[in-house]
């Protein structure tokens, strides 16, 4: 299928790694013009330049991060007409656990930023082409994942901005997605500690959740970006307001 996007302009948050990483390539693959943000500026390098992105260093956690990194991509791309936020997790830990100030680089990292980055988007893209938003999530918007109560309460709340919006922005199409388990940095360390938590081996972790999972596997994280490229496509034109698992079916919870 062709999604339409070769002269499509999109930012794409924490593009150095992961998911934002999967993201940038698979609209790069489709001939759009991006550019991305990563703290890292080495790392967001190797990330982008092998498909023609724009990097741009920028810390999303901060108050002026989010603008400047908006303000950038205008800049270079002559305009927007898509976004991907991707803020990154939240610290881990339990409840018991998070300090004032764990609750605070959360806050700021996951929810402020996110809520900056659309902000300060929203007057380019309404000049934009088919212009579309997808907000990367969490499989904790359905369901609590243990040891990670920042997300769980952090993510639900960006679910309920997306569907506050889709009346407030629209033409601009907004869309979620939540994802399960993916082989990526951010789920090999949730892994990894969960292993030291319990006494057991990483191995065993890793295969006690796969057995959750309908397909057996963790999903690659291309597959997530094709799924991110088309609903920031044309070819999704008539989603709006989705929040949209893709887990391999281990959510079984009704919509």
């Amino acid at each position: 299928m062709d999604l339409n996007l070769a002269r499509h302009r999109f930012l794409v948050g924490g593009a150095s790694h992961g998911l934002g990483a999967a993201a940038a390539r698979a609209l790069a693959a489709e001939g759009a013009a991006l550019a991305g943000t990563g703290r890292d500026p080495r790392t967001l390098a190797d990330a982008l330049g092998p498909i023609g992105g724009i990097p741009i260093a920028a810390d999303l956690s901060t108050a002026d991060g989010p603008p400047a990194a908006v303000r950038h991509a205008v800049d270079a791309l002559g305009g927007l007409d898509g976004l991907l936020v991707n803020t990154g997790g939240p610290p881990q830990g339990s409840f018991a656990a998070l300090d004032e100030a764990a609750w605070e680089r959360a806050i700021a990292g996951t929810l402020l930023s996110s809520i900056r980055l659309i902000r300060e988007a929203l007057p380019y893209l309404r000049e934009g082409r088919d212009p579309a938003i997808v907000v990367i999530l969490s499989s904790s918007v359905r369901e609590p994942i243990p040891g990670l109560v920042t997300s769980n309460v952090l993510r639900p709340g960006l679910a309920g901005l997306i569907k506050s919006l889709v009346g407030e922005i629209a033409p601009i199409r907004i869309n979620g997605v939540a994802p399960g388990r993916f082989d990526t940095e951010r789920v090999r360390s949730i892994d990894e500690t969960r292993a030291a938590e319990t006494g057991q081996t990483v191995q065993a972790i890793q295969d006690q959740t796969r057995a959750r999972i309908p397909l057996g596997r963790y999903g690659d994280p291309d597959e997530m970006g094709r799924v991110i490229a088309f609903l920031l496509s044309p070819a999704a034109s008539y989603l709006n307001g989705v929040i949209l698992a893709v887990d391999g079916g281990l959510i079984r919870s009704l919509p």
